[in-house]
């Protein structure tokens, strides 16, 4: 069977690396969720993403979890963004 990609070169994702590090440590998303009193699936879905609030992630750096395996800590304030052609309409 021949498979595009060399089986050997195929690097896992940060997602599937931090999933295999928790494994390993015998965490799941359910007792890290239970340890800073969120949900499992909040922890799931913070964790898939490419960012997540600089709280959460120095929470789970104080686990021990690896910052490289966690998404990139940045505080993106909610709510509607700004529309960025209106400004300049009214001008």
């Amino acid at each position: 069977m021949q498979f595009p990609t060399p089986v050997n070169s195929i690097q896992p994702t940060r997602q599937e690396s931090l999933r295999l590090y928790l494994g390993r440590a015998g965490l799941s998303f359910r007792e890290i969720g239970r340890r800073i009193d969120v949900s499992g699936a909040a922890i799931a879905k913070l964790c898939n993403q490419e960012t997540m609030p600089t709280r959460r992630h120095a929470e789970l750096i104080a686990m021990g979890i690896p910052a490289g395996l966690l998404p990139e800590p940045l505080d993106i304030k909610p709510g509607p963004k700004p529309r960025v052609g209106l400004a300049m309409e009214r001008e």
